[in-house]
């Protein structure tokens, strides 16, 4: 509750920066999501995790605080996971981790020209929802099960971003962007954990 209330004072701040130029807009992102495990039998998990591929969808903002430097505030619904996958003989795992969260992103921008910029930030998200899809294929035969895992992992996820954006002059922007995640994903684990990462590619437009 306090980080919450920590970015909405920092977002409404922002809103009243006396800057040269504001835009608000919309995005889209596609993007590939890992998890890597670290500790006990990390290599277990990090020799099965395949990757999986997500979206996001979102509101945007961006602070002209000088001719070169903007703030970019974000507000983004965000699918993220993992597949596993193993075979050994007859014997066949396919396992689906699928998690989504109300994420927000607040990017640095440097704009080296009127259209390209760079771009470093932090993000946190909040965790809506986490589900793994098992199929044991055996003989033939596959049985599936599906279950909720929300209570096994954290509530807030946080990390940073870094990428680059093309900026056209109708408000039409493309960015591309890598996420490390630097908080643990899993509750209750002394000896292992899960962090994320993902690449993410973006198409977005401004309104004004």
């Amino acid at each position: 509750m306090k980080k919450t209330l920590l970015i909405t004072i920092l977002f409404l701040g922002m809103m009243n920066l006396q800057a040269q130029d504001i835009h608000f807009g919309a995005r889209a992102a596609g993007s590939f999501t890992t998890f890597t495990a670290s500790g006990d039998d990390a290599s277990d998990y990090n020799d099965i995790s395949k990757g999986k591929t997500n979206f996001e969808l979102g509101l945007v903002a961006e602070f002209m605080v000088s001719d070169n430097f903007a703030i970019a505030p974000e507000l983004n619904y965000a699918t993220s996971g993992d597949v596993l996958e193993d075979k050994d003989g007859d014997f066949k795992l396919n396992s689906t981790i699928s998690t989504s969260y109300i994420q927000l992103p607040i990017m640095f921008k440097y704009y080296v020209n009127e259209n390209i910029s760079l771009n470093f930030g932090t993000q946190i998200g909040f965790l809506s929802s986490a589900q793994n899809t098992t199929k044991v294929t055996y003989n033939g035969e596959t049985n599936t099960d599906v279950n909720d895992i929300k209570d096994n992992f954290n509530s807030n996820e946080s990390g940073i971003n870094f990428g680059a954006s093309y900026k056209m002059e109708n408000g039409l922007f493309f960015d591309f962007r890598y996420f490390i995640g630097t908080s643990e994903l899993l509750t209750g684990t002394n000896d292992s954990n899960l962090k994320s990462s993902a690449l993410k590619f973006g198409i977005g437009y401004y309104f004004n």
